[in-house]
């Protein structure tokens, strides 16, 4: 079980991860927000470049519900995004593929997480 220390500081971590790690040439194009159930958000507008990425709670064309701390692991690479999907980790409304769109933007920057 994620602690509330754990789960803030994961917060912080995703968000200085996809401000560092979102490539500068290619957009995601659309808007994509990662809810943290009882802890925030982080939002990533990729309609345009450079991405903008923060912690407001805006309308995304597709949306991901997950644990913040799984979600750090995910971006490190440290876990199977296809597996913590099909067991029930993760919700996705919306446009499905955005959310997709993301771990070959985050590899093509050079980052070896993202999967």
């Amino acid at each position: 079980m994620t602690t509330t220390r754990e789960a803030q500081s994961a917060l912080s971590d995703i968000t200085a991860f996809l401000i560092a790690n979102l490539p500068t040439d290619r957009a995601l194009g659309a808007r994509l927000k990662f809810v943290y159930p009882a802890t925030g958000v982080v939002f990533i507008d990729g309609r345009k470049l450079p991405h903008v990425v923060h912690n407001r709670d805006e309308a995304a064309d597709c949306t991901v519900e997950i644990d913040p701390v799984l979600h750090l692991k995910l971006l490190n690479g440290e876990m199977d995004q296809g597996l913590a999907f099909r067991q029930g980790h993760m919700r996705i409304s919306g446009d499905v593929a955005i959310a997709v769109r993301l771990g070959p933007l985050l590899r093509a920057s050079g980052n070896a997480g993202g999967r």
